[in-house]
């Protein structure tokens, strides 16, 4: 057994060129990152120890300054044998990947604590050691049966990490009900490429309605903890949104959090602006802890016109209140990528200046249910929602405006759009999309990071028991991908906006028993069946596979 003392020491026994190898206590191992061009071939490399090692070797051969590793593979293990202060000989087995490598040392929950960030990075010299206030980052993620947390991470002082923004607000994203685990990167990298810029790029070049990321692997102290997406916030610095001057509300973002009239299918009668939050949203920006107001009248005039505006009305306003190039956009991604969690839900609003303009643009986030993959983790094979034969269409209130009224010739705008992004070479060519998966598939097996996942989480109640299988979820994804892009060739735009699927100005469901509509099950858009010993809350709801919209 490899004696290691806790704490930051812990880690830092071992360090090759300048980066140290991160310990596991569960598997006696340790973990160093290189450059990937040291895969495959003998490397040499400096080696050096802490001072309570002493007569080290690697595989029998004694370590001096320098050390010539032999065939480097995402398999290949070293035998790191020392003695301590004491004379007694440990060991433990060494491993290498070239992902960069994150380790969290400190004790985390709810609430932020302070913490420290050890960063190995395969391009860096050395090993960044950062001070950080770090949490857990979600909701249901951290329900008494998860283990494989999300964290959000603040830093000290702004700082730029793996070639990313530079800035003091970061997350680590496990992937957590996601048997292939990076399901959200891909997502978004999709997003980031197909997504035109918000209204007001002209006077803010470098705002983005998406995020970068980077694929690490995770160590919580001296415990792996898997394969993460380490990742920019979205947020007032992300979206360049004007700043409260002088007490004055500029720039609004908004997140909506829960499906309660987030797709804009209600009026909103009142609002507090000394509220963080508003049916299903949160703001985001003004945040009321650094400000004595927020600003909810832009989001709920919005909404209300959406609700209460008629045809003509409608046409002629529509793009004063709303972002119409990103909604093109959105629609297509949430249609390509079936986000069936992402239609009102996980999304950002955002306003630039709303002493200039309250038109509102939006941006996705917490894409894991994308690409044939339940809300939840649900296994796929007994949830219709996941097949690539499911044609959701988006239920905001505003798209489905859009494409009923056909404003502005919308439904040619965006079969237009969608046939631009279809081209060969294109975003949403079959080869790209399936491409994608590809490099991050090989990402994690050529680095070995897919087998340490797989050992370390199959299986898990994060899961639902689900095993992880690399290869044969890159085989699903794929196969998925080619049936999905011909389904929505053939059908084109709109997708499922029609009379008969979507049934206008139905208050409630009968409440009579005896009536064979009132007996049929009903489901929310996550496709949990509901309680129907009481009325239903105002929402959108699916029975008999059509969809019913509950008003107030």
């Amino acid at each position: 057994m490899l004696l290691i003392a806790t704490g930051s020491i812990a880690s830092a026994q071992l360090v090759i060129d300048g980066r140290v190898a991160m310990f596991d206590e569960q598997t006696n191992t340790l973990l160093a990152t290189v450059p990937e061009d040291c895969f495959n071939g003998a490397v040499t490399m400096s080696v050096h120890t802490g001072k309570d090692w002493y007569s080290c070797t690697i595989d029998g051969k004694t370590i001096e300054d320098h050390f010539t590793f032999d065939d480097i593979t995402a398999n290949k293990t070293f035998l790191v044998s020392y003695k301590n202060g004491k004379g007694v000989k440990n060991s433990a087995t060494l491993r290498f990947t070239f992902l960069p490598i994150i380790q969290l040392q400190g004790s985390f929950g709810y609430d932020y604590e302070e913490g420290t960030i050890l960063l190995s990075s395969p391009d860096a010299s050395l090993t960044d050691t950062l001070a950080a206030t770090i949490k857990w980052r979600g909701g249901s993620t951290n329900s008494a049966d998860k283990h494989k947390r999300n964290y959000k991470i603040k830093l000290e002082k702004n700082k730029s990490l793996l070639g990313m923004r530079n800035d003091d607000s970061w997350i680590l994203d496990a992937g957590q009900a996601d048997v292939f685990r990076l399901r959200n990167r891909i997502a978004m990298d999709l997003w980031n490429d197909i997504a035109r810029p918000p209204y007001y790029i002209d006077k803010e070049p470098a705002a983005r309605n998406g995020v970068s990321g980077k694929v690490v692997e995770v160590f919580l102290n001296n415990e792996y903890r898997g394969v993460y997406n380490f990742s920019e916030n979205l947020d007032r610095k992300q979206m360049r949104l004007k700043k409260v001057e002088d007490g004055e509300v500029h720039g609004c973002l908004y997140k909506s959090k829960s499906w309660q009239r987030t797709q804009m299918f209600n009026t909103f009668d009142s609002y507090d602006n000394h509220s963080e939050t508003l049916e299903g949203f949160e703001v985001k920006y003004p945040d009321l802890s650094d400000n004595d107001t927020t600003d909810w009248h832009p989001l709920v005039a919005a909404n209300n016109f959406a609700v209460q505006s008629h045809r003509a009305e409608f046409e002629e306003h529509v793009a004063d209140y709303f972002d119409i190039d990103p909604i093109i956009d959105y629609s297509i991604f949430l249609t390509v990528t079936n986000a069936v969690d992402n239609s009102g839900k996980n999304m950002f609003w955002a306003i630039y200046d709303k002493k200039t303009s309250q038109r509102l643009t939006l941006a996705p986030w917490d894409l894991d249910a994308t690409f044939g993959q339940r809300w939840g983790g649900l296994l796929k094979e007994n949830n219709g929602m996941a097949s690539p034969n499911y044609l959701s269409d988006v239920d905001i209130k505003v798209f489905y405006n859009l494409y009923a009224f056909n404003t502005n010739q919308f439904n040619d705008q965006i079969n237009q759009r969608y046939n631009e992004l279809r081209q060969p070479g294109n975003p949403l060519s079959t080869d790209n999309l399936i491409n994608r998966f590809t490099q991050y598939y090989h990402q994690l097996k050529n680095s070995g990071a897919a087998n340490r996942e797989t050992r370390k989480w199959s299986g898990d109640s994060d899961l639902r028991g689900e095993e992880i299988d690399f290869d044969k979820e890159y085989v699903y994804i794929c196969n998925w991908i080619e049936k999905r892009m011909q389904i929505i060739d053939r059908k084109g735009f709109p997708i499922v906006y029609t009379p008969e699927y979507f049934e206008i100005g139905i208050s409630q469901p009968a409440n009579d028993q005896n009536d064979q509509d009132a007996a049929s099950p009903i489901y929310n858009l996550s496709g949990q069946r509901t309680q129907q010993n009481g009325r239903l809350k105002p929402g959108i709801y699916i029975q008999k596979g059509k969809k019913i919209i509950i008003r107030r």
